[in-house]
């Protein structure tokens, strides 16, 4: 089994832990599946099971379990496996294989379509074992200083993404380096923004950890703007704006960067130089949660109150990354960075200080209510600092907020008559919310972001005003399946071949082989005790198999293989 980094040499005595029952209505966009599961008794069971983006649930009429997922490794398991669970099937059986430290559990379904949902969002939300399975990497396109990134293409659909890979024996090494990593994914995770960096998907093999990115063809803004000369003014508003919005869509999640400088502003394409894309969250924080660094930032760039900030100090504001957005904004029209100095020491020592010329001849240049802006952006006391909402209610936006609010305006006169949809997509039996991401980019039209309404709508088993642990509890205990259901009637076999009975020869010949026990019966005779159990299982709902008479293979998983 790997050893996950993320499981801190952690072992756990069950796959499950209780939990407060009000933990569920916590939650948002909670998927809901019952799944088929093999016990310990070798018996087919059901099991209720609730997704969020943080966790599974376990859901029964007495209590409420739950298991962590940004930390759980999943793997999903092909219908063509032949585990327990599968073999004991008629149907089709989709499956996943969920893991962390050291417990592990193995969930099936028939049906389709609400795997390839839970699929997708155990891709967003887990982490994943299948790289080098997936993914065909080509070849290094950059390296920083604590991980490299790659090139590759996704074979299932042939898109390539950039691969950001990060050594688990140099991030052990650092301090606080397993930790950062996971803060990263948590809270790359929470934003979906078209002008910030999108995380699909994690993955872990035995020597790395692998973010998949958007792979960005534009290179860094300041490599372009060096290239290119100075910014016109309408491309500078465009570019501003962007930034700005994806400030605020961080600042409404409770999330800063605090690390915002040019390196970090990268080009979607070659086409324009506005459409920027904000990349690298190794420095940000959630406010809501104790950061793993207090003062952190690039010198130059960061704002005075984290320099200025001392341990048991009231903690800065999201007002820090508006202040180093200001810098990058008189850095693209002066050419140069308001805090100069001739070693790391007096440029921070004027960073602090905060003295900015704002009549240098360049910036005089600028329009007049970008002037306004930038200043406002970059005042060294906090509470006469605009926030990014703010600044996107200046004047300096009003043409562009204009543009964009006609795009939201047409978007919703769409759905008006498409009575389905409404305010949100129905999925299973559970209303998940799935407004599409904004899109700031007044070249672009904002499109439906709904791919996941391709199954049969059914209402809501969530009532306003009652728990939904509450109600998950009266629902299977009406439906009696508090922890198991009967499993229906097994029809008789279409193929030609008795899968099951295969699986109980193969096991009986591999005993032969290995001389496990003398005198065996030939499986394949009609008066063999094996051949009346194959016989008699077509009659019963569910089948124990002896241990001492037989095991069941376990399911296959993928070869992993060398890593980069």
């Amino acid at each position: 089994m790997l050893q996950s980094i993320f499981d801190f040499g952690q072992t756990r005595s069950t796959f499950w832990q209780k939990c407060d029952k009000g933990l569920l209505d916590e939650q948002n966009e909670l998927l809901e599946h019952e799944f088929l599961v093999g016990s310990k008794e070798r018996l087919i069971k059901k099991k209720f099971l609730v997704m969020s983006q943080n966790a599974i649930f376990r859901v029964s009429v007495q209590d409420l379990k739950q298991a962590p997922l940004m930390t759980m490794h999943v793997q999903f398991i092909e219908t063509s496996a032949d585990n327990f669970v599968q073999l004991n099937s008629d149907e089709q059986l989709f499956g996943f294989h969920l893991s962390y430290q050291g417990k592990s559990l193995e969930i099936f379904t028939p049906d389709k379509q609400n795997y390839d949902i839970w699929k997708s969002h155990f891709r967003r939300f887990a982490i994943l074992k299948n790289f080098h399975e997936a993914f065909s990497v080509s070849k290094m396109i950059g390296k920083g200083s604590f991980a490299k990134v790659y090139s590759a293409i996704k074979k299932e659909n042939n898109i390539q993404y950039a691969i950001k890979a990060f050594s688990k024996i140099f991030m052990s090494q650092q301090s606080k380096g397993i930790e950062s990593l996971l803060n990263e994914i948590k809270l790359m995770r929470k934003l979906n923004h078209p002008n910030i960096v999108k995380l699909y998907e994690v993955h872990e093999t035995t020597n790395s950890i692998y973010f998949v990115l958007d792979m960005i063809q534009g290179g860094e803004l300041l490599q372009r703007v060096r290239e290119t000369g100075f910014l016109p003014a309408e491309t500078m508003q465009k570019l501003a704006f962007n930034l700005i919005s994806a400030l605020s869509h961080m600042h409404e999640n409770r999330i800063i960067h605090r690390d915002l400088k040019p390196e970090n502003l990268l080009l979607r394409s070659t086409e324009n130089n506005y459409e920027i894309i904000l990349a690298d969250f190794g420095l940000a924080t959630n406010l809501d949660e104790e950061p793993l660094f207090k003062r952190c930032g690039t010198p130059g760039f960061v704002a005075p109150e984290i320099l200025e900030y001392i341990d048991g100090s009231e903690f800065y504001s999201d007002k820090c990354d508006v202040f180093s957005a200001g810098i990058i904004f008189y850095l693209l029209i002066t050419g140069n960075t308001p805090f100069v100095g001739n070693d790391q020491k007096s440029i921070l020592k004027n960073n602090k200080q905060c003295e900015i010329d704002f009549k240098e001849h360049h910036f005089k240049l600028a329009p007049i209510q970008m002037q306004d802006l930038i200043q406002s952006m970059l005042q060294k006391k906090v509470s006469y600092r605009l926030s990014s909402q703010e600044c996107m209610r200046h004047p300096y936006f009003k043409q562009l907020v204009k543009e964009y609010q006609v795009q939201i305006d047409k978007y919703q006169n769409n759905l008006l008559g498409y009575s389905e949809l409404k305010n949100a997509i129905k999925i299973g039996t559970q209303e998940l919310e799935q407004r599409s991401p904004l899109n700031f980019n007044s070249s672009e039209s904002i499109s439906s972001n709904i791919s996941q309404n391709r199954q049969d709508q059914r209402k809501s088993s969530i009532i306003v005003g009652a728990s939904k642990f509450s109600q998950y509890s009266a629902k299977l205990s009406k439906q009696n399946s508090r922890e198991i259901a009967d499993i229906p009637l097994k029809q008789e076999p279409r193929k030609p071949r008795d899968l099951h009975r295969l699986a109980l020869t193969n096991s009986q010949l591999k005993q032969i082989a290995n001389n496990q026990f003398e005198n065996v019966e030939d499986p394949t005779a009609e008066d063999c005790n094996v051949g009346i159990m194959v016989r008699q299982y077509n009659s019963t709902r569910q089948i124990r198999i002896p241990d001492n008479t037989l095991k069941i293979k376990e399911c296959n998983t993928p070869t992993m293989q060398k890593q980069l």
